[in-house]
């Protein structure tokens, strides 16, 4: 391995690191490039050296061995970290060499037995401890946690060309922690210049528009690489691959990916002539299109939804709106709208109307939002408006749900005969007073104006009831219907 080409920039040329073995990459990783990550997490992450000391059984060398991405992230949970030994023993007084094999498992995934586990740890990730512990961590700074989570998404990008084709990529932290109060004579001043952010370089693996053919990524790992500019052809990827806190920008792949998991990296890919299969991208910024291919399985679920297909089938996908900062009701709202549009425009109206009544109800909030906030800069007849409209649309979520949900008609038209009925019921007013049967027959005529029994109320409230009963019934019968047919309609 020594005889590769080191740059003070670490970069690899495509034509070389997919030709190396899974074992060659990753041990030249553990020497040259984890070291430096692992070293900058401690300059730059709050407290995460007494966070690795609080973690009974893991070191710093196994944030080196095994990249340190999978023991920051966020999970929402403990995690067990499991070492166990595959080989098989040929010759039973021959000592098999040991074969050793990790896992990462969740503490609510199925637990699978490993015959012979040489170590186990329990832990909780930096991310998730950090969010256990914020009161004393973040205590005395202007940031929290959600900043440094947010910036570990790779967002800086440099290149000597307008068009990005050789471009490098970098993980920086643009937040208060990290802002020195200095004022504009320091700024100008070339004697006393601020120290600047602290900014990580990732790995560059891609670069210039290099088509590679049969490239093995296999089980490489490329947590904090730049994977931008490349084109692969039938590439070979080992499933269950897990890619973190990367840049995949303008990525082509012709060929299959199954199983792989993509968290907070910036992603451009398009995919043709294959399958992304079982995939999940989480908290990623991504621009996905496939062509003449098949999105099967597979779970999207972040800030927005940037999603284009051409000749390609969509099945059992999930799209949910998944935000580091929690987003805005109009940013949840926009995402279930591109998700209900793409569902139409293939033909699955039940999940298109699934997010058109997310949409709505998120728009519903965000009308609320308005009114009640403090800090709107609304005007009181804006603010009004907002409050009518929040009324009336929330009473069609519960009344119909925007159309999709026509059994609540039939509780709500229920709900509205049983009450009129014991309201005659205990009304000393009623002809039907403490008569239950001529109180639901009643109140039954009423709502939907078939006459079974010749009932005449006297008294005027009553009549006046039932003149609404008689409305909310019609209107009823006409949504309901409305609702019935409703996967017909256009939802775009």
């Amino acid at each position: 391995m020594s005889d590769r080409v080191l740059e003070e920039k670490l970069e690899l040329s495509p034509d070389d690191w997919l030709t190396w073995t899974d074992e060659e990459f990753n041990n030249w990783r553990r020497e040259y490039d984890f070291p430096r990550i692992v070293d900058f997490l401690f300059e730059t992450l709050p407290f995460f050296s007494i966070w690795l000391s609080e973690q009974s059984g893991l070191t710093r060398q196994d944030l080196i061995f095994h990249g340190p991405a999978r023991f920051i992230r966020h999970y929402g949970q403990s995690i067990r970290f499991v070492e166990h030994d595959v080989s098989l023993r040929l010759h039973p007084n021959e000592p098999a060499q040991p074969i050793l094999r990790h896992c990462f498992i969740k503490k609510n995934e199925k637990q699978v037995r490993k015959k012979k586990v040489t170590r186990s740890v329990e832990f909780y990730s930096y991310i998730d401890w950090a969010s256990k512990n914020k009161s004393w961590v973040f205590h005395a700074s202007r940031s929290c946690i959600k900043d440094f989570v947010r910036c570990l998404t790779p967002s800086g990008r440099s290149c000597q060309t307008s068009t990005y084709i050789n471009s490098n990529s970098s993980i920086q932290f643009y937040i208060p922690y990290f802002m020195p109060s200095v004022t504009i004579d320091e700024i100008l001043s070339s004697t006393n210049r601020p120290i600047s952010p602290p900014s990580l370089e990732l790995l560059k693996l891609g670069g210039g528009g290099v088509t590679v053919v049969d490239g093995v990524v296999g089980e490489k790992n490329l947590e904090f690489t730049n994977v931008d500019n490349i084109t692969l052809i039938n590439p070979i990827i080992t499933s269950f691959q897990d890619i973190s806190y990367s840049t995949l920008r303008n990525v082509n792949i012709v060929g299959n990916v199954h199983a792989a998991t993509f968290h907070q990296c910036s992603i451009e890919i398009h995919v043709s002539k294959g399958d992304l299969s079982e995939c999940v991208f989480e908290y990623c910024e991504s621009k996905i299109s496939l062509s003449d291919s098949k999105l099967y399985r597979s779970s999207i679920r972040e800030k927005t939804l940037k999603l284009r297909l051409k000749d390609t089938e969509v099945s059992d996908c999930c799209f949910e709106h998944l935000d580091i900062n929690d987003g805005s009701f109009a940013e949840r709202g926009r995402f279930n709208q591109s998700a209900k549009m793409i569902y139409s425009h293939l033909g699955f109206p039940d999940l298109a109307g699934k997010h058109f009544y997310l949409e709505k109800k998120e728009k519903r909030k965000g009308l609320w939002n308005t009114f009640s906030s403090l800090d709107s800069r609304s005007k009181i007849g804006g603010r009004i408006f907002s409050f009518l409209s929040f009324i009336w649309m929330a009473f069609q979520e519960v009344y119909w749900g925007y159309g999709e949900r026509p059994f609540n008609i039939i509780l709500f038209s229920l709900f509205a005969i049983m009450s009129f009925s014991l309201f005659g019921y205990f009304n000393e007013s009623s002809c039907t007073h403490m008569e239950l049967g001529d109180s639901l027959i009643f109140s039954f005529q009423a709502f939907t104006n078939i006459t079974i029994k010749e009932i005449q109320q006297s008294h005027d409230v009553i009549n006046l009831a039932g003149s609404f009963m008689s409305f909310f019934g019609v209107m009823s019968v006409g949504l309901l219907v409305a609702a019935l047919s409703a996967k017909t309609k256009n939802y775009n």
